[in-house]
């Protein structure tokens, strides 16, 4: 009897995954036929390409030398940014999680600083580091380390102060508390803000690369949208949705990985 409400069970959980990836493919292949009727009624390449033109580029985008290169450039500094912010982020929001004292000192400077909106770094990131790599890292870490800090707070504070409590009455040291409770308790809130960082950056590094490097992901769309390649410019576009929405997926795979006991019959969503 276990054994048959157990298959069944993971029969429903994949009869409901397949029919959430049908209707996925089903919303994505109207959205495509809409775009393809709208070209041919519009004519104006320009503002609207032709969804085959579009798709050609698309496909040569993933074979492109020059691309793959810019595209590594740019995941390169994604990678270094989101580390930094994951290195202070991840340090400050526990410290400020753990204590009230640290909470109301850094606080009001932290939630100051990220009221100012990520371009208006542009200018003093261009004259603290230049065109080139320093500029796009320091916008992907201003971006990451918010999200970082906030979810890591929320984290650290939705653990239960019981568990807390009955591990110092039973001899337990302030490091074994944190290394034994609070991070695995405030883990899905930090990959809640991993998730964020990550995606901020990846959305930044793009911006960014439209003003303050010669190389990168972004830099090659300017191209193109200077050449008025403007089919060109739509693939890119499209390549830089898949590539962060795979990114996305990833960590959302880690978060099922490490806190499995959130999702229901271990079904990711989201």
């Amino acid at each position: 009897m276990e054994k048959n409400e157990r298959k069944n069970r993971e029969t429903g959980k994949t009869v409901g995954i397949h029919h959430n990836q049908r209707m996925s493919v089903l919303v994505l292949v109207v959205l495509c036929v809409i775009w393809a009727i709208a070209a041919r009624i519009i004519k104006q390449p320009l503002m609207l390409p032709d969804f085959g033109e579009v798709m050609k580029e698309f496909v040569l985008g993933w074979v492109d030398l020059r691309v793959m290169r810019n595209l590594l450039i740019t995941i390169r500094r994604v990678l270094a940014g989101s580390l930094l912010a994951l290195l202070l982020g991840l340090t400050l929001g526990l410290v400020m999680g753990c204590s009230d004292k640290a909470m109301h000192g850094i606080s009001p400077i932290v939630n100051s600083i990220r009221q100012v909106p990520i371009m208006a770094w542009v200018p003093l990131a261009i004259v603290w580091f230049g065109i080139g790599e320093g500029p796009t890292v320091f916008l992907i870490f201003m971006s990451a380390v918010f999200p970082l800090i906030i979810n890591t707070i929320s984290g650290v504070q939705s653990v239960d102060p019981n568990y807390i409590n009955a591990a110092r009455s039973m001899g337990a040291t302030n490091s074994a508390i944190l290394k034994d409770i609070i991070i695995p308790g405030a883990m899905p809130g930090i990959l809640t803000g991993m998730r964020l960082a990550v995606g901020a950056g990846w959305m930044s590094v793009i911006c960014a690369e439209f003003i303050a490097t010669s190389s990168g992901f972004g830099y090659i769309m300017i191209e193109a949208q200077q050449r008025l390649e403007t089919s060109k410019l739509y693939a890119l576009m499209i390549m830089s949705a898949v590539i962060g929405f795979a990114m996305d997926r990833g960590l959302l795979y880690l978060d099922r990985r490490l806190t499995g006991w959130r999702f229901k019959d271990g079904t990711v969503t989201g």
